[in-house]
């Protein structure tokens, strides 16, 4: 188990103070991209924000399970 960077550390702690606000998905050109620090998101620019949003989410889910161990 790698366990998490601190960078992920600081990003669960973002994200758990300032919820959906707080998500660090933004305008790339025409398309959507979300990276917080260190943490790049996926090497793909989404041509919603709402699949950007669901990408992030899912990153989420992913951190929450591997700081919980279950990863």
């Amino acid at each position: 188990m790698r366990g998490i960077t601190e960078d992920e550390r600081d990003l669960l702690i973002h994200w758990s103070r300032f919820g959906s606000d707080g998500y660090p998905v933004k305008k790339l050109g025409r398309g959507w991209h979300w990276s917080y620090r260190s943490v790049k998101g996926p090497p793909k620019v989404f041509p919603t924000k709402r699949e950007a949003v669901v990408s992030f989410e899912m990153f989420i889910d992913i951190l929450i399970a591997a700081k919980a161990g279950r990863i």
